[in-house]
């Protein structure tokens, strides 16, 4: 297998699963949207940013520390005994958290969301979810580690947000819609947590009834902090725009913001697929000093994300408020908050590269310098936009802190490592993004009168055709022979395998 097929073919896995994901992710908040209203679809965000932010914290960094931990050694007592310290350490912290989660769970309803009882409730049993979730997170990395991608895929992408869905239909229509932003996510985490430790036993031997025996592991736990601040960082950076909206306003401007960023999220499937086998392969160029070959490796990755995203932000972009008339008539007047964020996630998309580039060269400090530096600017334009505009003050700071953070990212490849990410084979993409865009919008009145779900069809149907037809008119080249291999397994061929030939990721 040549390194574009096995490269397109990793990034198939990951953008299948990931895909699955976020479909029924997606259908999670249309359905929530639609039946609690916007009030509650708030209330459930506000919830939701607060845990992940104690989530992000109390994991340590032992995710990527245990990741890294297992792959390195050789022996398998010691993988296990690496894993059965770092589930005990992220068992413990967990705890602790969702204490402090439920004791603060007043006082940040009261005084920093000025919201009822309903959110600090909402703010206590969602903490309960978390040392559920730490162990999967910590469970699926070891997974991965032993290079068994199918595992994480399946609790973390497919099993925890199907039942998420199912749990909130079931608790909206037999109990109530206050029910249905509470129990999901405490039964997803539990029946998550007991998936993924059964897979884990079955590939690492590790028993999680075992877990007491682990021990204090300082040195998994001195290389894991720092990822666990570079982790903070990057999940407040996500998570600033809804908390600080729930600070200057209310739970119904939350409610509006959130499907327009859960929508501008599936443009960024496309890096967070390409980015998981894109780092390895320039890691190990980068320890052979093969200028050439990262070059060309960072130009076709920036070439192939523009391609799979850029239909999607076109799609997008036409089409704003038929997407929000998906979630309800009351969530049209966030058509221009979608219309910002989708373009912040495509600049985020097609630059987001570069992060990855920084980290896997040994410039993560770099790196750490770019995320503190985008933190402080999406607050002090949140402080700033938000009381002026609401939402899309917002949506505003997020697409300016995203465009500054890709220049920079621009500049420091070009000055430390000599890489650009532009090349002549970029055009035939950004011609058949125009040619689509173009098509698409002289179609638009002709087709805005059908129903919302058939005018969406139609108008993706149009843009795809004409993109992909003209980049086939422009011709392909060798290094698009493994994308086509990549492009059949979405498209239905996808099977998992258990041979490591095409489940590592590492």
């Amino acid at each position: 297998m040549n390194t574009n097929t096995k490269i397109a073919k990793e990034s198939a896995i990951s953008f299948t699963g990931m895909g699955m994901g976020q479909i029924l992710r997606y259908l999670f908040t249309t359905f929530l949207a639609r039946w609690a209203g916007v009030e509650l679809l708030g209330i459930y965000s506000l919830a939701n940013a607060i845990t992940r932010i104690s989530e992000v914290i109390a994991k340590l960094g032992l995710d990527q520390g245990i990741l890294r931990k297992v792959s390195r050694e050789e022996n398998l007592k010691e993988k296990q005994s690496a894993i059965l310290s770092a589930l005990k350490m992220g068992a413990l912290s967990g705890l602790i958290f969702m204490l402090i989660q439920i004791a603060m769970a007043g006082y940040l309803a009261e005084n920093i969301f000025n919201q009822s009882s309903l959110l600090t409730m909402v703010i206590a049993i969602h903490a309960l979810s978390l040392p559920f979730y730490i162990i999967i997170h910590i469970s699926a990395f070891s997974t991965q580690a032993f290079k068994m991608l199918k595992y994480k895929i399946v609790v973390t992408e497919i099993q925890n947000p199907l039942i998420l869905l199912l749990a909130m239909i079931v608790c909206y229509f037999f109990y109530s819609a206050e029910s249905a932003i509470i129990i999901p996510v405490v039964l997803s985490a539990v029946l998550g947590c007991i998936t993924i430790t059964i897979f884990l036993k079955k590939v690492s031997g590790v028993n999680i009834l075992s877990v007491k025996k682990g021990t204090f592991n300082r040195d998994l736990l001195n290389y894991s902090l720092p990822i666990m601040f570079m982790s903070i960082l990057g999940t407040v950076l996500h998570w600033t725009d809804v908390i600080m909206l729930g600070y200057f306003t209310d739970s119904a401007t939350v409610g509006l913001y959130h499907p327009a960023a859960r929508t501008a999220g599936i443009v960024r499937i496309v890096l967070l697929s390409f980015s998981g086998i894109y780092g390895p392969l320039m890691a190990e160029m980068y320890a052979k000093k093969l200028t050439s070959e990262m070059n060309h490796l960072f130009k076709l990755f920036t070439r192939w994300i523009t391609t799979f995203s850029l239909p999607f932000a076109i799609l997008i972009l036409l089409y704003p408020k038929k997407i929000m008339l998906i979630f309800g008539s009351e969530f049209l007047p966030g058509y221009p908050i979608l219309m910002l964020l989708v373009t912040a996630a495509f600049i985020q998309a097609v630059f987001g590269i570069g992060g990855t580039t920084l980290n896997m060269t040994g410039f993560p400090k770099i790196n750490l310098m770019n995320t503190f530096i985008a933190c402080g600017l999406n607050i002090g334009l949140n402080l700033y936009l938000i009381p002026k505009m609401g939402g899309i003050g917002a949506a505003t700071a997020t697409l300016i802190t995203l465009s500054l953070i890709a220049f920079l990212r621009i500049i420091q490849n070009w000055r430390l490592l000599q890489l650009t990410p532009w090349s002549p084979k970029l055009i035939k993409p950004i011609i058949a993004g125009i040619l689509a865009f173009g098509t698409g919008y002289l179609v638009k009145g002709s087709i805005m009168t059908f129903h919302t779900i058939l005018t969406l069809i139609s108008g993706g149907l149009i843009i795809a055709i004409i993109f992909f037809t003209t980049l086939w008119m422009l011709g392909l080249d060798e290094d698009d022979s493994g994308l086509l291999a990549g492009v059949q397994i979405i498209l239905g061929n996808f099977k998992f395998k258990a041979s490591d030939k095409n489940e590592n990721t590492n």
